[in-house]
């Protein structure tokens, strides 16, 4: 997960809960971000480090899935005060009129960066295949099949027919589309939260938890996000509400276990009026007491009748969370749970072995304050195999002392082992 420098936050504002020295007085703990002007949504979104670096874990994934030799984007780009921008629109006039900057494209590739762009591809060697995006024609992959020294017209045994190469090509457009939304909505959501991290890597895992928000972004029953610490249930709760509505609606956090007791109607109360039209997000509903989670379902079940009845403008989604993946719940609340909400399981880091070198290596650019350090391949697998209690913000907090520990470019097996076993 990454974090990025916080641009001025449109509107937003924070209640607390009353402390129990005040029982009269019942404010609900949220995080309440309000409605703003629709040109708030991005029409182009920043192709930078962050933005760079996904793309070519994409990239580098695909050419060994796909039996590939190189493999590149170009991207159509506006250039503004001298800062590249994915372009979202396909009204030139819009683009000029609002970004004032030279359209140009950019190519990221999965070769070194400092390789002369002549020499990634040659044209006449490769495939082209377009990546389009809300019927927006954003730029095309260029794909090297096979050597430059083998003729393309040479039936060469085993290498990839005509639709083998236009299935893998549709797969990874697919997937980079799925980076550019992944990306637009982080954008949106820096625009409105001040603040947003979300998920690096290509793994399996990641790409099925994307296919899965998509499922889920449709759902008419309230989605319950069960994961454990590090593992993004702030970033999926997000992503969900962002692929539910395309305009800056209201997306309201409370904890639960902040919730005082015999309070938990006003409390519900004052949230489904702040979130009304939007989202709202009820993180840790297994620290409820008993009686605050009797009054919870009973005011789930008449919102959701509500819904049906009611407009989109006047219903609230709603999404809780678990304090863990695994958290012990009650019978009535596991039975509770099964009829009237539907599931969404966040990968541990654990399972997502594969992003970990990934994670690591932006960790590093973006954690050490310009120290740049690698690891030897015994340390590498050291590090795939360790067992991380709280995930990604482990892995973090690793990077973060390596960079102070750090004494040679490359860091073996040793110095590793022993941030590791003081590791929290």
């Amino acid at each position: 997960m990454i974090y990025e420098p916080k641009p001025p936050v449109a509107s937003a504002s924070a209640d607390a809960l009353s402390s129990t020295h005040k029982p009269l007085h019942h404010k609900p703990v949220a995080k309440a971000i309000h409605p703003l002007n629709q040109a708030a949504n991005a029409k182009w979104v920043p192709i930078n480090k962050s933005f760079i670096t996904l793309t070519r874990i994409i990239l580098n994934a695909a050419l060994e899935r796909f039996g590939l030799v190189n493999i590149a984007i170009t991207l159509r780009c506006v250039t503004q005060q001298g800062y590249r921008h994915l372009i979202l629109v396909n009204d030139d006039r819009d683009i000029q009129i609002a970004a004032v900057g030279r359209v140009e494209e950019f190519i990221i590739s999965t070769e070194m960066p400092m390789t002369p762009p002549a020499e990634r591809l040659n044209a006449s060697e490769a495939v082209t295949f377009p990546v389009d995006f809300q019927g927006q024609r954003l730029g095309y992959l260029v794909a090297l099949v096979r050597n430059a020294r083998v003729d393309p017209g040479d039936d060469i045994p085993g290498s990839p027919s005509a639709d083998d190469i236009k299935r893998s090509l549709t797969r990874i457009a697919d997937e980079m589309v799925g980076v550019i939304k992944r990306y637009q909505t982080r954008y949106r959501a820096i625009y409105v939260y001040g603040d947003q991290c979300y998920w690096i890597g290509n793994s399996t895992a990641l790409r099925q938890l994307d296919q899965g928000i998509d499922a889920l972004a449709t759902s008419a029953l309230p989605v319950l996000i069960r994961g454990d610490k590090g593992t993004g249930k702030i970033i999926a709760a997000r992503a969900l509400h962002c692929e539910r509505h395309s305009e800056i609606v209201p997306f309201i956090e409370s904890g639960c276990h902040e919730w005082q007791e015999d309070a938990a109607t006003s409390i519900l109360q004052a949230l489904f009026a702040y979130a009304k039209g939007g989202t709202l997000f009820l993180r840790n509903i297994d620290k409820l007491s008993a009686d605050n989670l009797r009054v919870l379902q009973e005011f789930c079940t008449q919102r959701t009748l509500e819904k049906t009845t009611k407009g989109h403008r006047e219903s609230v989604d709603l999404i809780f969370s678990l304090s863990r993946r695994n958290a012990e719940l009650s019978v009535s609340l596991q039975r509770w749970l099964s009829i009237n909400a539907v599931e969404l399981c966040l990968p541990d880091l654990g399972e997502r072995q594969e992003d970990i070198r990934d994670l690591t290596r932006f960790f590093i650019r973006e954690c050490a304050l310009g120290k740049e350090f690698d690891l030897t391949e015994s340390a590498w697998q050291r590090l795939e195999a360790f067992s991380w209690v709280d995930n990604v913000e482990g892995l973090k907090r690793l990077v973060v002392q390596l960079s102070a520990r750090a004494e040679h470019p490359l860091v073996d097996l040793d110095v590793l082992d022993t941030l590791l076993a003081h590791l929290d």
